[in-house]
Order: C-alpha cells, then sequence, then structure tokens
C-alpha cells in the first residue's frame, strides 16, 4: 500500500527544486524586462535558475530533520551536490551569453570561479558518490587528504555563502533589472528567507546538540574501531533501528567537524515505539532526559577516522539527534519480510535491524574480501538463528545460486556495503522482478 511513500517524496523534492523554486523569479523577470533587453532574456534566465539552485543547496546544506524521516538524508544529499554542480552549469551558460562592464562584471565573475572552484573540490574531495565509481578521482582523493583535512574542506565548503553574496550584489548593480520591482522583491524575499533558514538551522543544530563520554574504545578488525558512548538525550528525542548520528570530537585537534556514523545497538524496550517491531506494545517515554549507550563501528578511511586511533577512553563527544529512515522504510512495509544484504563495514546499521526486527528476518547475506572483516559474525549468526531463513556469512563473493537463495517473494530488501556490492545487488534484485521501491540503501557517499 505504502510502496511509493519515499519514492514519491523524493520526486517531490527535486519537483520543487529544480522548478517550483526558479518559477517566481523566472516570472517575474520575464513579465518586467524592458523590450530593449529581451535578447537577453535566455541568458539571464539561466543566470536566475543558477541563483535559485544556489539557495536550495544552502537550505538542504542544514539537514532538515523533517526531510531525513520522508526522504533520507543521503538522498537529500544527493540532491544537493548535484543542484550545486547544475548551478554552476548554469551559471557558466549565464556567463558565456551574456554582457557586462565594470563591478557588475567583477561580481559576477568572481562568483563564477568561486563556484567552479567549489565545484571541483567538492567533486575529488567530499563526492563519494564519483570517487566510488572512477578509481583515478579516488587516487586524487586520497593524495589530497594527505595535505588537507577534511576538517578543513567542510570549511571551505561553507564559502558558497560568500557566492551567494556576491550573486546577490551583482544583480543589484544591474540597473535595468533592479527596477523590475516584483522581480526585486521575489528575490529579495527567497534570499533573506534562506538566509534566515540557514541561520536558524545551524541555531537548532546547536540548540539541539547531545554531549556525551567516551566508555569504551576497541578493536574489532584491522582498521575498525568500535566505540561505546554514552550519552544522555531528551525523552522526546527519537532513535530507530538503523539510524545513523553525526559524532566529533571536540577536545582533539582535526575533530571537531561532525560526522555520521551508523548506530550498531538498536533502541532497548524502554525506548521503542509501537510500530510493528518486536514489542507490540512499549511503555511512553520517562519524563526529562534518559541516558542510553550508542556502540559505532568505523573503519579508518580518511584523515578524521585515522584520528580515532588517538581517542581514548574518557574523551568528551560531541553528538547531533540521529537521523535515518531505514525503520521508517520497514513501517512502510509492515507485513513485508526482511531480507537483509550487507558487506564489510556496511552491516552497522543491519545489527540493529536484525535486533529490532527478529520476528520478520527472511534472509540475512554478509560477506567482506576477508574473514577478518567480518568483525559481527559471530553476533548476527546468533541473532539470525531466531528465525528459519537462509544465512549466508562468509568472506568472498557470493554465487549465483546464494544469491537466487536470498529472493524471497513478497519481500523488502536492505542493502549497506561498498558502492559496487550495492550496484551489482540492485541490478540482480531487478532481473528478479523486485521494483526499486522495495529495495533501501543509505550510502554514505556524500
Amino acid at each position: 500500500m505504502n510502496d511509493r511513500r519515499s519514492f514519491s517524496a523524493l520526486t517531490l523534492v527535486w519537483l520543487v527544486v529544480l522548478l517550483v523554486l526558479p518559477a517566481p523569479m523566472m516570472l517575474t523577470l520575464s513579465l518586467g524586462l524592458p523590450v530593449i533587453h529581451l535578447g537577453s532574456l535566455p541568458a539571464m534566465q539561466m543566470g536566475v535558475v543558477a541563483y535559485t539552485w544556489m539557495l536550495a543547496a544552502v537550505l538542504l546544506s542544514v539537514r532538515p530533520r523533517w526531510l531525513d524521516r520522508a526522504v533520507g538524508l543521503p538522498h537529500i544529499y544527493v540532491v544537493h551536490g548535484v543542484i550545486g554542480l547544475l548551478a554552476v552549469v548554469a551559471a557558466l551558460a549565464h556567463d558565456l551569453f551574456s554582457s557586462s562592464t565594470g563591478l557588475v562584471k567583477q561580481t559576477g565573475t568572481l562568483a563564477l570561479i568561486l563556484l567552479i572552484s567549489l565545484a571541483c573540490w567538492s567533486i575529488v574531495f567530499m563526492s563519494g558518490w564519483l570517487t566510488s565509481r572512477i578509481p583515478l578521482l579516488a587516487r586524487i582523493r586520497s593524495l589530497v587528504e594527505r595535505l588537507v583535512h577534511h576538517e578543513t574542506s567542510v570549511w571551505l565548503h561553507r564559502l558558497n555563502l560568500l557566492a551567494v553574496l556576491l550573486v546577490f550584489v551583482h544583480v543589484q548593480l544591474i540597473d535595468y533589472v533592479s527596477s523590475i520591482r516584483w522581480f526585486m522583491v521575489v528575490l529579495d524575499v527567497m534570499t533573506a528567507l534562506t538566509l534566515l533558514l540557514y541561520v536558524l538551522g545551524k541555531a537548532r543544530m546547536r540548540r539541539q546538540a547531545l554531549h556525551g563520554r567516551l566508555v569504551a574504545h576497541r578493536m574489532i578488525a584491522p582498521r575498525v574501531h568500535e566505540l561505546t558512548v554514552r550519552v544522555g538525550i531528551p525523552a522526546t528525542t527519537t532513535w530507530e533501528a538503523g539510524d545513523f548520528a553525526f559524532i566529533r570530537f571536540p577536545g582533539i585537534t582535526g575533530m571537531h567537524e561532525y560526522h555520521p556514523f551508523s548506530i550498531v545497538n538498536a533502541p532497548s524496550s524502554d525506548e521503542r515505539p509501537a510500530d510493528g517491531g518486536d514489542e507490540a506494545a512499549c511503555p511512553s517515554p520517562r519524563e526529562g532526559a534518559k541516558v542510553v549507550l550508542w556502540t559505532f563501528a568505523i573503519r579508518e578511511d580518511g584523515d578524521f577516522t585515522r584520528g580515532l586511533r588517538s581517542v581514548a577512553v574518557g574523551s568528551e563527544v560531541g553528538l547531533l539527534p540521529p537521523y535515518g529512515r531505514i525503520q521508517r522504510f520497514l513501517e512502510e512495509h509492515r507485513d513485508s519480510p526482511i531480507v537483509i544484504i550487507s558487506g564489510g563495514i556496511g552491516v552497522t546499521p543491519m545489527m540493529a535491524v536484525a535486533e529490532r526486527f527478529t520476528r520478520r528476518m527472511a534472509a540475512v547475506v554478509y560477506t567482506a574480501k576477508r574473514g577478518e572483516l567480518l568483525p559481527y559474525a559471530e553476533r548476527l549468526h546468533r541473532l539470525s538463528q531466531r528465525h528459519d531463513g537462509p544465512v549466508i556469512i562468509q568472506e568472498g563473493r557470493l554465487s549465483r545460486r546464494q544469491m537466487e537463495d536470498v529472493v524471497i517473494p513478497g519481500a523488502v530488501y536492505l542493502i549497506a556495503g561498498p558502492g559496487r556490492m550495492r550496484r551489482t545487488w540492485a541490478r540482480f534484485l531487478k532481473g528478479r522482478g523486485v521494483p526499486s521501491t522495495r529495495m533501501y540503501d543509505e550510502p554514505f557517499a556524500w
């Protein structure tokens, strides 16, 4: 009944960002532009489109929680990255087919240079979606990381705000455009509202930030750290199976910026909503705050994660309330059996799902290139003994026969792991008639 809910929500986001947001400025510009300048209208419209997409990228960068539960934060970041690149293309078209002089040209050119520079930087350094598909970009990224920390990259990314302000000034300086009353009203309102929502979003993050303490730290596989954090959370904070949280270590140099990692453990019985999982009825949340333990399994992949080697038990941990919609996806398919397909460190959110939705588990797949990279094999096998479906936990790739064994009629599929593995499984399942609306993953490729 709800198979297309998240798909429709994501489609709606794309439509709003790509078409609805640019429409008011494009319309008022078209109606108010003097006849003598109508020949420049297409180029100017491209500039308008680029600017509205820049504003949309700024809005999405504050990680709206309500949108996360509806669409999924990883998918929001995909939208953020794509419209950022599209804005650069539109801005280039605007620059190629329009002419200006003086301060108008200088502000526009500076904004364009800034946009192109940030786009190139983001493609190499911040776009895991591309680096997972293009080995050359992955090698370049590895080399750059030795010179520039990810924390610096995050700060550079915030220069998008400066680009927005430069374009805003650029438009104000064009006299025949600034004289179009309704266009300027729409431009000013959209810009002011975007900046206001950005500031409020950042203030919300600061206000909702959680404070914890590292109580355990051990290596569970080569280059894989398991961290257990004791954190106090408000009773109203929603924590669901498969969620991930942004964490940082404010007392350690180079680890001040938040990074997302999946929570391995599921909520305990007094923290679960009555949502069709293994607890049919759960007590209401207690008044005030509560103390919980969140466990994270983190592989060393970049400068931040390599810094975990120096993080000692007792260290202060900053966190943001959890994000994720894996459990929401499972709730939307309440009557469907669940198939878990995970590879390597991608198993981390699946552990909580297996623990939380044991009765609905129909099949489990957990693989890695080497057996030593299956740190949760025993625990997952123990959880899987509670159901009768196939359980495949092994080193190396699955055979075609094994893949066929986990195609369960009417099931939903949670896929987590390396990009190539996820794409392989998605193609295989689609070839077996499984619609994309019954598959879900949250790739950390952003």
